[in-house]
């Protein structure tokens, strides 16, 4: 057996580590009444400026079909609508992203802060993974 193959599993470790951050931001967006995926793609929708669920799936490396049952919550709230193909964040969602803004902050603060030096060298190592896996 090579050592690679007695090595952790790389996919189980950052899906394990991915579950942990996002369990850390989720409980900091909790008063917000928004997920992490729920505030990200609300963020991306407004970056993108009006993307299609496909768009938006690719943009944030999601499959269509999960990215589209992510949405669901958000339209039926009113946070988003999707007219003609085209997704928006309504004045609602927009209001709900300013309230929830200030808790992410503090979630991403908290960890910058936990993190120490070791901040720009794991996002440089998370930056080569995505080059990796496209």
């Amino acid at each position: 057996m090579t050592e690679l193959n007695t090595a952790p599993c790389l996919c189980a470790r950052l899906r394990r580590a991915s579950r942990l951050v996002t369990r850390h931001y989720d409980e900091a967006l909790e008063p917000s009444g928004l997920t992490t995926m729920q505030f990200s793609a609300m963020r991306w929708i407004g970056r993108l400026d009006g993307p299609g669920v496909s768009a938006l799936a690719e943009a944030t490396g999601h499959e269509r079909t999960a990215m589209w049952r992510s949405l669901q919550p958000l339209i039926v709230k009113g946070l988003v609508k999707l007219t003609d193909g085209v997704l928006r964040v309504t004045a609602k969602g927009k209001r709900a992203l300013a309230a929830a803004t200030p808790l992410w902050d503090t979630a991403q603060e908290t960890y910058a802060q936990g993190m120490g030096a070791r901040l720009a060298p794991l996002l440089a190592a998370l930056e080569e993974v995505e080059r990796h896996a496209v």
